[in-house]
């Protein structure tokens, strides 16, 4: 399940070192980034399928797979919109986003509830508001208050929902059965 401990402290942080960014505020930084992530992808989001199959009643389960450039280059344009691309930039948006892509890959499901497709497949889209003010509430949540800490949690809530906006993924449907075809919409949670 995703939670802000285990995303800061095994994915967010040892991705962040991993590219040069050393210091003490770098746990705080990791888990303020969690915390406004756990709280915008389980709390404010919810997800639509469309899915087609035979007929029935399924459910899906899948982990949530963001690809790598499709978060990074939405994280590029975040800071480039609230200027805060600098030298040390391209390191950090690579570290966090390889930190976020691993850690969602790793704790983050898709789970999904199909009431008129059995046995199939459906394409999951994420929907939600915009992912700025739990991202500049998960800074607020360990302290980080101020312009600058402002900026950075605005920089990647942009990021986050240009990525959502054009993020779609398969999810497999698996229930009861019938030997008639269909189509239909599904909906579920990120857990």
């Amino acid at each position: 399940m995703l939670n802000p401990p285990t995303l800061a402290t095994g994915f967010i942080a040892p991705n962040l070192i991993s590219v040069g960014n050393l210091g003490i505020g770098v746990p705080k930084l990791s888990m303020g980034i969690a915390v406004g992530v756990c709280q915008y992808l389980t709390v404010l989001t919810k997800v639509v399928t469309i899915d087609t199959g035979t007929l029935g009643v399924g459910i899906g389960v899948m982990p949530l797979t963001i690809p790598n450039p499709l978060l990074q280059s939405a994280l590029f344009g975040g800071f480039s919109s609230m200027s805060i691309l600098g030298v040390m930039a391209p390191l950090y948006i690579t570290g966090l986003t390889n930190g976020l892509v691993t850690g969602l890959l790793a704790l983050a499901l898709l789970q999904t509830n199909h009431p008129t497709i059995g046995v199939g497949i459906g394409v999951a889209k994420i929907v939600a508001p915009s992912a700025i003010p739990p991202m500049i509430a998960g800074f607020a949540s360990v302290g980080m208050i101020g312009d600058g800490p402002t900026k950075m949690a605005t920089a990647i809530g942009i990021g986050l929902d240009t990525t959502f906006a054009s993020f779609v993924q398969p999810v497999p449907i698996v229930g009861t059965a019938t030997p008639t075809g269909g189509a239909g919409a599904g909906f579920g949670m990120v857990l």
